[in-house]
């Protein structure tokens, strides 16, 4: 995938935050769960696998661990007819890693640009390649990388997550004056402790942003519980609001409503 075409993944990705009600299925969970179990072990107690990989590309078989080195593919598969799918040959290979001593993550590959998203520093190649680091639970430094931009983006630690995580939302009141504060909180089941939250309505401050949308941000604690008080803005007009999350690179699934008066 060349440099061009990272960037417009993740810039679909970005796009896809204006159907958080849409719901989705995160990519590491076609990995089987005693799969990833094995995986985990091998790979030294934790497992970064993406939420979201390209449209219609899914786990099939191939992932392996040598000589420390996680190796997943993600294989697209398109529809014949309703009910009728096929693999084709075009594949996305995901990659975790050590971080060699002495490395920084910036020059762990020639690096051609620099992008920010949700948090995550990601950078790209002219070789096709994004990476980030991240540092696991055991302290170690890991690279994580893929030809897929928007799988880089959205990579978290799944070696203890089930294939339904639990997710909620909510915001309270769901009546407010203007000027007033809201509470908004939740639960962000499949997101690691630590990650950040992104909370998107047209009846928040404008500060902050996502993809046009004004935003706010809730950090993740234990077992993905996440809260913020949201301050609604004096000049802002009476009416019916949306609030919706997104975390680890893909839309939580739920939308809430409030009322501002």
């Amino acid at each position: 995938m060349s440099t061009r075409l990272a960037v417009i993944s993740l810039a679909a990705l970005a796009l896809a935050a204006g159907t958080a009600d849409a719901g989705f299925t995160p990519a590491w969970s076609y990995v089987p769960t005693t799969l990833r179990a094995q995986l985990a072990s091998r790979a030294g107690g934790t497992l970064y696998l993406p939420s979201r990989v390209a449209l219609g590309y899914r786990y099939r078989s191939g992932a392996k661990v040598v000589n420390g080195v996680l190796t997943v593919p993600f294989t697209q598969r398109v529809r014949v007819r309703q009910g009728v799918y096929k693999w084709t040959g075009k594949t996305i290979l995901w990659h975790t890693q050590k971080l060699p001593a002495g490395t920084a993550c910036e020059t762990w590959a020639p690096k051609t640009k620099t992008l920010q998203l949700s948090g995550n520093k990601v950078y790209l190649s002219d070789t096709g390649v994004a990476w980030r680091c991240v540092t696991d639970r055991t302290g170690r430094q890991l690279v994580l990388s893929s030809t897929d931009a928007t799988a880089v983006t959205s990579a978290l630690d799944v070696s203890r997550r089930s294939n339904a995580p639990t997710v909620a939302l909510s915001v309270s009141p769901a009546r407010v004056a203007r000027g007033h504060t809201v509470l908004v909180r939740g639960v962000a089941g499949g997101c690691t402790s630590g990650d950040a939250v992104t909370l998107l309505s047209h009846a928040f401050p404008a500060a902050h942003s996502f993809a046009g949308v004004p935003a706010a941000y809730a950090q993740v604690g234990s077992a993905g519980r996440f809260s913020t008080h949201v301050t609604i803005p004096k000049t802002r007009a009476p009416g019916s609001y949306t609030v919706t999350a997104r975390c680890g690179g893909g839309n939580l699934g739920l939308l809430v409503h409030l009322t501002v008066v």
